[in-house]
């Protein structure tokens, strides 16, 4: 009897793994796959913007806002919700897919004409990898522009008075300068602008140490007027040394009733202003006048300061992208600011850099979506979709909390940035390649 069933199981011949390409079968769930997803993406598209409609509606209605102006703020919303929903409707529809083939039976019959797991959804994988460049575009050029160009459009139906009455302040992120905006616009020019700042070497040599004796001598009466007489007595070498010690460190607050920026040359102009020096030394000290503020001079006016990419670091496109989260920013803009910022605290720099490393996994959760699904829906194959979406909702959940609590721990530098923007993503992506093939079989 054993030999008998011995030679009857050498009369079966297994088939071999196909890998090249299979129209008919790559058609259909290539097929029935884009039909969920499209169903899927269809019904949270809606639900995104009933959710704007309802957040936002009133703020127009009560500013009398036209129908235009409406349609076209959430027309330019729209792709920031987007960029969310692929994730999550890739790993539903891939799920809902491969779950309702294992409940047909047709991943079984499948993988016995020698079609492995990995091989059937092949197609998904196709999808997943065009859907994660999209996202990618989407992240880095389509919504940092449709965000913007939709809080513009908020902005002038619903809140016009406040941008007269507010004022915009933006700390430089190597923290040597604190600007102060009465009222900031999107052009290379400002108007009643302030800057505080620390006097360094191209400052005094702008406006103390000028080549004019004769005016050189003047500003440090000006500057020093309690001790000026320090200054005067001494060799020209000798004094602008001295002069810088006492500078080099000190605060200065420059205020400029015009200040543009010229993007060729990377230069700030500061026009028709005044600045205020403030000590660190009590004997050096006069109160400025009726703020009680120790200064070493009265406010001295300027015609016009000049101060290239080497002094001032920051263009108007960075204060504008710092009124954003950094959360929005696209990473080419992080990566450019913080390599143009070489003494960036490193407080900020933790907090730029998970945010840059978050922004390059993220994308990516579209692929990560269909190794997830994949095997979790054909190992539920007979209990049917429900229980593979309910499963799907959990594991996008978990991976999205996850994703959040490591992007917070990075900001805050406790951990790695590069560890914690990646962390996630990368683990969850090889959890599923292992469970994809060890259920290949």
């Amino acid at each position: 009897m054993e030999k008998k069933q011995q030679t009857r199981y050498e009369d079966l011949v297994l088939l071999p793994r196909r890998w090249f390409p299979l129209p008919k079968l790559d058609g259909y769930i290539l097929r029935e796959f884009l039909i969920k997803y499209s169903v899927l993406l269809l019904v949270f598209i809606i639900l995104f913007i009933l959710g704007d409609v309802y957040r936002d509606i009133s703020d127009f209605l009560e500013n009398k806002a036209s129908l235009h102006d409406i349609l076209l703020y959430l027309a330019y919303k729209l792709p920031g919700n987007i960029r969310f929903i692929l994730p999550i409707s890739m790993l539903l529809g891939c799920m809902w897919t491969m779950a309702t083939f294992g409940k047909n039976m047709e991943i079984t019959a499948m993988r016995a004409s020698g079609v492995s797991l990995f091989r059937c959804g092949g197609p998904i994988f196709v999808v997943g990898l065009i859907v994660t460049g999209i996202n990618i575009y989407f992240n880095e050029a389509l919504v940092p522009f449709t965000e913007r160009a939709a809080e513009m459009i908020k902005s002038n139906v619903t809140e016009k008075r406040q941008f007269v009455r507010g004022l915009l302040t933006y700390r430089s992120s190597d923290q040597q300068r604190h600007w102060l905006f009465n009222n900031f616009t999107t052009g290379n020019t400002q108007h009643n602008v302030t800057v505080k700042t620390y006097w360094s070497d191209p400052m005094i040599d702008s406006l103390v140490l000028v080549p004019i004796e004769a005016a050189q001598l003047q500003m440090i009466r000006e500057v020093f007027p309690t001790k000026a007489d320090r200054f005067l007595g001494l060799p020209r070498a000798e004094r602008e040394k001295l002069v810088r010690r006492e500078l080099l460190g000190r605060k200065v607050d420059f205020f400029a009733s015009e200040a543009s920026y010229d993007p060729d040359r990377k230069e700030w102009s500061f026009r028709n202003g005044s600045f205020i020096s403030y000590d660190r030394n009590e004997d050096l000290t006069v109160s400025a006048s009726g703020t009680g503020i120790s200064a070493i001079h009265e406010q001295i006016p300027f015609t016009e300061l000049r101060f290239g990419e080497e002094k001032i670091h920051e263009s108007p496109n960075d204060i504008l992208n710092a009124i954003k989260e950094k959360d929005d920013l696209p990473t080419w803009v992080i990566w450019d600011l913080i390599r143009r910022t070489p003494n960036m605290a490193d407080r900020v720099e933790s907090i730029y850099m998970t945010v840059f490393f978050y922004r390059l996994a993220f994308p990516w959760a579209c692929f990560l979506a269909v190794f997830l699904g994949i095997p979790l829906a054909t190992k539920n194959e007979r209990t049917g979709s429900l229980l593979a979406i309910i499963t799907a909702v959990v594991i996008i959940v978990v991976y999205i909390v996850a994703a959040q609590v490591f992007l917070v721990l990075g900001k805050g530098g406790i951990l790695n940035p590069v560890f914690a923007g990646l962390a996630p993503t990368v683990a969850f992506i090889a959890f599923s390649a292992y469970r994809i093939f060890h259920d290949r079989n």
